[in-house]
């Protein structure tokens, strides 16, 4: 049985979505539940700005270029 405490934060409605964009185009989206979440996924992914990373889906070397954070 799942804890009350974790079913309370999943049942918050879905406010900001952080969004990662590739040099090749693509786009990956992160929902969030309030802007001090989405900031610190922006955070995380900031710091991926400009390095040459490796997919873990294809295995091919991908560059992230921004990180926009959306208020839906």
């Amino acid at each position: 049985m799942t804890h009350p405490l974790i079913l309370r934060a999943m049942a918050q409605p879905v406010t900001h979505r952080v969004v990662t964009v590739y040099a090749d185009g693509r786009r990956l989206a992160y929902d969030t539940r309030g802007p001090g979440q989405a900031e610190n996924w922006a955070t995380g992914e900031r710091r991926k700005i400009g390095r040459d990373l490796i997919d873990r889906d294809t295995g091919a070397t991908v560059r992230v270029v921004a990180v926009e954070v959306e208020t839906l």
